[in-house]
């Protein structure tokens, strides 16, 4: 009898264990805000144990329309409640950030082993493939105890090697692993490289302490280790040279570990554009089912630049013939979407190449020298710009104080410590001039608000001579362009917009032909600012102003100055001013292609992904003009000129040559804010929603960073050049059309 009632206790204790898995395993996730602890099945339900990890004072709320899914059959079990957490009510975290509680579903088969945890509302909140089956030692993979990345044993810390799942990364190249065995103490991988096929051998021979002793192709063995160290080395270096400005692709590649296609998206981004003379180019960054990628693009001059994947900004470094490898680990992308900080470290982040340290570099100063937005918009409407002038003082010596320090570290690399220096210069000139600039608009939506009517003095602008305006190597910097951007408008320069109005009753310029006007105009125009800039630089010509010369002339050439003749007088004015001679020779590459003697009227369309989603698009409207407005619910410009444009929306409806074409994408127009929108404003319209890849080929087909952006279709399907937006559309198709409307 005991013996049985002993076999009876042994059965039920397998039986019970067999329903309780802690930390259960899974394959794929997207997010980690809900980490599963532990799953209980009982014959009533089947308990899910949460523990939720979000920002401290931020809420979370769980629907209760969760479900899970026999991922064998595809068979749902729904939701039936939850224990220590109320269902549709919004519970703010603690201060710990953290918080437990169980989700109940209904039972489970005893034949399911492997389910997924589905929030159908939830873009962050699905764990796909989670066994229900306790994990064994002798159920992992020989790959497993040398997966992962290899870091060289010394001060320099570089890493050398890659070994994840199906693919070995080494030397700057991804190979795919083609045999795992093991030979003794020794783990033998064999791996083709993706481009010429050529093979390699590793021998991994994995050592107590972490480590692991690695040779390639039978050469000696070399110990390695999973970390690097905290402050990466750079390459010594004198800086850089002549050769600043040289044209050039740069191929990126890399890994992001943890992909699964289920995840929601299969591509990345990249924001790139040209400062210099203001062009967009932005480049897509397709995903392979193995979570590889590759791109290849072309820079004018180094840069400090951000792939985007899954709304994540991952900063790199790259110079013109680069080769740059990306490892990324997508749980950490995961932690800094739920911290909703986007300088929340990516510590797993690796880089391989002849730049890879200041890669690092550059992934470090994404997130200093940061002036708080919060802080910044509630200074714009409480103090005056001396005041602000005087709290902003002591941060910038803040700013440069860690800045030494930094360059201390970088010392042996000229080009990291002008890196570093400056981006303390273009974070103190942004903030400056957003400071003031923003103020304006402030001020005319609260007219009583005294300190917004108190305007800087020349004095508020002394930072522009502290600031190095000459020095080329600030191009490289991420966030040039916000700040060029900012200082080729800036408030000072409002007199010479005022141009115009002085003119009108001046009888020498009243007497000239309209285009002698616009030539006489932007001559005049351009002398005042350059006067008013060289006061406040005190200095004649700066490099960045230059820069702001040929980025307002694409505008000038392309808008304001159609005759041939008048282009080249107010380039040939222009070189006075433009003496840099790579910034020269833009400037007559830009007159040839906005006044060749050629010039092209439209354009067709490259073959390939993004010109056949296009075409696929506009395929019921062929052989009609299309005006193709790429915008978004969440973008306030757009919905302006869409709401300007109704009356000729009205105006053109079923008209037989022409059609509104509405393009958007499914991240930045959300479905209900969408469906309301076209409802409200565009109902009966030719409205799209792409997939966000689908969007971003049209970004990097039609070369744009920013919406609205505006594109004319002929009727024989090529691009027009012409420069048409919600300003100009009424005249366009007056134009057109006046004799067939």
């Amino acid at each position: 009898m005991k013996t049985l009632l002993f076999c009876f206790w042994v059965f039920m204790s397998g039986l019970l264990t067999a329903q309780t898995v802690d930390s259960p395993v899974f394959k794929a996730r997207n997010g980690s805000i809900r980490n599963i602890t532990r799953i209980e099945r009982t014959s009533k339900c089947t308990k899910v144990y949460i523990h939720a990890i979000f920002r401290p004072h931020w809420w979370i709320m769980e629907d209760g329309d969760s479900y899970l899914e026999d991922a064998a059959t595809g068979k749902r079990y729904s939701q039936i409640g939850a224990e220590g957490i109320e269902l549709k009510k919004k519970i703010f975290m603690p201060d710990s950030g953290s918080t437990d509680f169980v989700l109940l579903f209904e039972p489970l088969p005893e034949e399911v082993q492997t389910i997924h945890l589905i929030a159908p509302d939830s873009n962050e909140s699905n764990t796909y493939d989670i066994s229900l089956v306790p994990a064994k030692k002798k159920d992992q993979s020989l790959l497993k105890a040398v997966e992962g990345n290899w870091f060289a044993d010394n001060a320099q810390g570089h890493w050398v090697y890659g070994i994840h799942d199906s693919i070995v990364i080494l030397d700057n190249r991804l190979y795919d692993l083609t045999e795992c065995r093991k030979k003794g103490k020794r783990l033998i991988l064999n791996a083709l490289d993706r481009i010429n096929g050529s093979a390699v051998t590793l021998q991994l021979t994995p050592r107590k302490d972490g480590s692991c002793l690695i040779a390639l192709d039978h050469g000696e063995a070399q110990r390695y280790v999973r970390t690097r160290p905290e402050i990466p080395a750079v390459e010594a270096d004198n800086g850089y040279g002549t050769d600043f400005f040289r044209n050039d692709s740069v191929c990126l590649q890399g890994y992001l570990d943890g992909y699964d296609t289920r995840l929601g998206f299969d591509s990345g981004i990249l924001y790139l554009a040209n400062e210099i003379i203001g062009k967009d180019y932005p480049t897509v960054v397709p995903i392979n089912s193995d979570g590889s990628f590759q791109c290849k693009f072309v820079l004018p001059h180094p840069v400090c630049q951000n792939l985007m994947i899954n709304n994540a900004w991952i900063p790199f470094y790259a110079e013109p013939g680069d080769t740059i490898t990306l490892y990324l680990d997508w749980e950490d992308l995961m932690a800094r979407s739920r911290a909703r900080d986007h300088n929340y470290p990516l510590v797993h982040t690796a880089y391989m190449g002849k730049n890879a340290g200041l890669s690092y570099l550059a992934m470090m100063l994404s997130g200093h020298f940061n002036y708080s937005y919060d802080k910044l918009a509630q200074a714009q409407k409480t103090l005056t710009p001396a005041q602000f002038q005087e709290q902003l003082t002591p941060v910038v010596a803040q700013w440069q104080q860690q800045a030494d320090s930094l360059s201390c570290l970088y010392a042996p690399s000229q080009k990291a410590v002008s890196l570093i220096h400056n981006q303390v210069n273009l974070q103190m000139g942004y903030t400056y001039l957003e400071f003031q600039l923003a103020r304006n608009y402030y001020a005319q939506k609260d007219t009583t608000n005294q300190v917004l009517k108190v305007q800087p003095d020349a004095s508020y602008y002394k930072f522009l001579k502290e600031m190095s305006l000459n020095e080329q190597s600030t191009l490289a910097n991420a966030n040039v362009g916000s700040f060029i951007n900012r200082f080729e408008f800036m408030g000072p320069l409002a007199p010479a917009y005022k141009i115009q109005i002085e003119l009108q009753n001046d009888e020498d310029f009243k007497a000239l032909s309209e285009d002698e006007k616009k030539l006489h105009l932007q001559l005049k125009m351009s002398e005042v600012k350059d006067s008013i800039v060289n006061s406040l630089c005190g200095a004649s010509s700066s490099l960045f102003w230059q820069i702001a010369h040929v980025r307002n002339l694409r505008y000038v050439l392309s808008e304001v100055l159609k005759r041939p003749q008048d282009a080249e007088i107010f380039v040939s004015q222009l070189e006075k001013t433009v003496s840099h001679p790579y910034l020269r020779a833009t400037v007559r590459e830009m007159q040839k292609k906005f006044h060749s003697v050629t010039k092209q009227t439209s354009y067709r369309l490259p073959e390939g992904k993004a010109t056949d989603i296009f075409r696929r698009v506009i395929a019921p409207y062929a052989g009609k003009v299309l005006f193709v407005d790429f915008w978004a619910t969440t973008c306030a410009p757009c919905r302006q000129g869409i709401q300007a444009t109704a009356k000729l929306r009205e105006q053109y409806r079923n008209h037989p040559g022409f059609q509104f074409v509405y393009i958007t994408s499914e991240e930045e127009s959300p479905e209900k804010a969408y469906a309301e929108y076209v409802e409200t404003h565009l109902k009966g319209e030719a409205c799209f929603r792409l997939t966000d890849t689908e969007y971003k080929y049209m970004r990097e087909l039609f070369q744009f960073n920013g919406i609205p952006h505006y594109v004319v279709v002929e009727k024989d399907g090529s691009i027009s050049t012409e420069q048409v937006g919600t300003h100009n559309l009424a005249d366009f198709l007056k134009k057109r059309f006046e004799d067939s409307h």
